[in-house]
């Protein structure tokens, strides 16, 4: 189809290429006629206004409709790098509460084995003291026997010489001790007097 000439790059012929084919003759007719007004014509405004509406109203929604698009990618991309974190951050999660838990065993264990080794330890101390007082006890019953047997002896002995002292008599044995200690006395200043100077 020949048309009337266009506006170069102009609103009317965007207009003109969302036209059917069957209708851009009309339409190209009627840009002819425009043209031909003064730039201030009202009607032109008009027209150039409504090209200007027209055309908005077409782009925009395949404008929206792509950024829509775009959203939608980009949405799904963050969806999708959100699962990745969050099942990240969840194995995370799982890998630490294990690694603590198993930190938790192993400490329970410890304290455990050390609870054990205590009571153990407090047993053989038990016992060793409980044998060291037994044999003291024994010790200290040996002891008292052997005092009481001594005692009884010591009482004996104290008797027996209680009976021998209150048997002797002294007015008859007094004059042999006296000579006794006065011929030792004698003996010992002669053997100073006349022994080896």
């Amino acid at each position: 189809m020949n048309g009337p000439p266009r506006f170069q790059d102009s609103v009317y012929d965007r207009i003109g290429t969302y036209l059917p084919a069957d209708q851009r003759e009309m339409y190209y007719r009627y840009v002819a006629h425009l043209r031909t007004l003064e730039p201030g014509d009202s009607l032109l405004v008009l027209a150039e206004g409504m090209a200007v509406f027209a055309c908005i109203s077409r782009q925009v929604p395949e404008a929206l409709a792509a950024e829509r698009e775009k959203l939608l990618a980009e949405f799904t991309q963050l969806c999708r790098k959100h699962e990745t974190t969050t099942a990240n951050a969840t194995a995370d999660t799982r890998a630490m509460f294990a690694a603590h838990q198993k930190l938790f065993e192993q400490s329970i264990g410890t304290w455990q084995s050390r609870e054990q080794q205590a009571v153990q330890a407090l047993e053989r101390v038990t016992k060793a003291f409980e044998k060291e007082i037994e044999q003291r006890a024994t010790r200290l019953q040996s002891l008292i026997q052997s005092l009481e047997t001594v005692t009884h002896a010591h009482k004996a002995a104290a008797l027996e010489t209680q009976r021998w002292v209150q048997g002797i008599n002294w007015d008859q044995r007094i004059w042999p001790c006296i000579a006794s200690l006065a011929v030792g006395t004698l003996i010992g200043a002669a053997v100073l007097y006349f022994g080896p100077q």
